[in-house]
């Protein structure tokens, strides 16, 4: 997931849509954050505070959220482009602070050889540098190559790989296409997955292109052929059965199928009459956007559309949806969350199947109505101290100014919520102190964030 500043400074902008649109109870903006892009596949939320970009012809970057300044990190020489081929996912290493890796995923070789390829690479706080590659001669096509990357907190790395057009090999455990695979970082295959000596960790899928983990579960979202997008929480060794079930079992022979080989059902599927070509997926827990908490947020596009899914109190089904944007940008690709509750899309017109306008491709913020104070700006409380800074284990956090019945959280830079008091009456000699559980704790980055009224204020932690 993924220093605000007020919605009267981000009305200034440039790329400012003056219009207020109105979405499951919130009213936002719109603005760009960078233009003349060409098919950003991967965007993320750095610890440096800028978004991580990856290109289809091969590009790594990373982008200023506020002035859209982009600095090259990266050429890969080898990427193969065309079609749905090229540079794709990108994650970065969770301790990035002391193990600064970036692991990617792209496609190689030629157009009759099409190959897949997991490397990383490492960051040296200016450039990507020494690449080392994980995985390779991976099947690939034209088609349904995935690739979605995600790292979670055992240090384990997912990969989403799609079945290369050769619907077959989904079903085949031999096979790694049509699979989520899991490996550890370093490409070998851990020695809990589900088929000794594999790395696949759940098959039956057709072209998987999201990937997000929150509170332990899996989620992924799938395209499907002309019906059925599908959003599934991924299981240890289980079917999800393509090509023989499409979305949920519902037809005779779907349900058949599933009864005989214990098939999971979507959490989601959409919908059974047209494809929406489901793409990026996030989670969103923040409060810029209040109403949309626990929810996910889905880029599509054919249907161009940024779909919110509000989920039961356990995650584990859909309650409603909603159209958050329909049309207005073209196609969505993806979709990163900052710790602190900004949203950004960015769209993907110049991959052969769009409409370009002369500023695409884009990354595009969704500008809330609540207001969010970066530190040293304007606002009713002009700084936020946290001493020390960096810490082992504890600190104080107090505010340059009263504030009454506030909140305090820390996140980490995806955005999970590591700690949180509330009820608090703070200012600059009446500071909270906070002792860090090491079992919650891990050395890396956080940012403390302070809510109190219709506002939000925050700081990066460095924790040794």
């Amino acid at each position: 997931m993924k220093t605000y500043k007020s919605l009267l400074i981000a009305c200034l902008l440039v790329g400012f849509c003056a219009c207020e649109t109105n979405h499951a109870q919130e009213t936002f903006t719109t603005r760009n954050v960078a233009t003349n892009l060409n098919t950003p596949w991967e965007i993320l939320w750095g610890p440096d505070d800028h978004i991580w970009m990856t290109e289809r012809y091969g590009r790594i970057s990373r982008v200023n959220p506020e002035s859209g300044a982009l600095q090259v990190l990266y050429n890969i020489d080898d990427v193969l482009q065309g079609s749905e081929r090229g540079l794709m996912g990108m994650v970065l290493h969770p301790n990035f602070a002391t193990e600064p890796y970036v692991y990617v995923v792209y496609t190689y070789g030629a157009n009759s050889s099409t190959r897949i390829k997991i490397i990383r690479l490492t960051y040296n706080g200016t450039a990507l540098e020494s690449p080392i590659t994980l995985l390779e001669n991976i099947p690939g096509a034209g088609i349904h190559d995935g690739a979605r990357l995600w790292i979670d907190e055992d240090l384990k790395l997912f990969a989403t790989i799609g079945d290369a057009g050769n619907s077959s090999s989904a079903q085949n455990t031999e096979s790694i296409n049509g699979k989520v695979l899991r490996m550890n970082l370093d490409g070998s295959v851990p020695s809990d997955n589900p088929f000794p000596g594999s790395l696949v960790w759940s098959f039956g899928h057709r072209n998987p292109q999201g990937l997000v983990m929150v509170n332990g579960i899996l989620y992924s979202s799938e395209h499907g052929p002309s019906t059925d997008d599908e959003v599934n929480i991924i299981e240890k060794g289980r079917n999800y059965g393509w090509p023989t079930v499409n979305g949920y079992c519902d037809t005779p022979q779907e349900i058949a199928f599933c009864e005989a080989n214990n098939i999971v059902e979507p959490i989601k599927s959409l919908y059974p009459t047209f494809t929406v070509a489901a793409a990026g997926l996030d989670y969103y827990n923040g409060d810029l956007f209040p109403n949309w908490k626990n929810s996910l947020l889905l880029t599509t596009l054919k249907a161009q559309k940024l779909v919110l899914l509000k989920l039961s109190p356990d995650g584990k089904s859909v309650t409603s949806e909603e159209n958050v944007i329909d049309g207005q940008f073209g196609r969505l690709r993806d979709i990163c969350i900052s710790p602190n509750g900004r949203i950004f899309i960015s769209t993907s017109n110049r991959d052969g199947r769009g409409s370009p306008k002369a500023e695409d491709d884009r990354i595009i913020e969704l500008v809330s109505n609540v207001q969010s104070i970066k530190p040293n700006s304007s606002g009713s409380i002009r700084w936020l101290r946290i001493f020390p800074n960096p810490t082992s284990n504890e600190l104080r956090i107090s505010p340059s100014d009263l504030v009454v019945d506030a909140e305090i959280e820390i996140v980490d830079f995806l955005g999970n919520v590591r700690y949180k008091a509330s009820n608090l009456n703070l200012d600059l000699n009446h500071s909270h102190s906070v002792v860090l559980d090491k079992e919650n704790f891990v050395s890396g980055i956080y940012y403390v964030i302070l809510k109190y009224g219709n506002k939000l204020i925050s700081e990066k932690l460095i924790l040794n």
